[in-house]
């Protein structure tokens, strides 16, 4: 589980000090990209080490949205992810009310 920690680490340290060459080598602008999959990294983490707990839940997959997003080069417009993101928060509150 924390050689997800490790993969995320480096990957952001790598994200910051090479970014100019990675996208010199690559043509198109990697940085974003990078710090979502980071963020995705760390959220899926916290998420994995306690699976009950709504916020981990909500950090979770807004970070997975955020990532699509940054994937897909389009994240100035609503689209059906940001919906299924919301949908899934809200049957994953109600879920986690009925077991309490």
């Amino acid at each position: 589980m924390k050689l997800i920690l490790y993969i995320a680490t480096v990957l952001i340290v790598v994200n910051y000090l090479f970014w100019k060459q990675i996208e010199d080598y690559l043509g198109f602008y990697i940085f974003e990209i990078n710090t979502s999959i980071f963020i995705s990294l760390i959220c899926s983490y916290m998420f994995f080490t306690d699976k009950n707990s709504l916020i981990k839940y909500i950090l979770f997959t807004m970070s997975l949205n955020n990532l699509f997003d940054e994937i897909t080069l389009d994240t100035d417009t609503l689209k059906i992810s940001e919906i299924l993101t919301g949908v899934s928060i809200f049957i994953f509150a109600l879920i986690r009310k009925k077991k309490c």
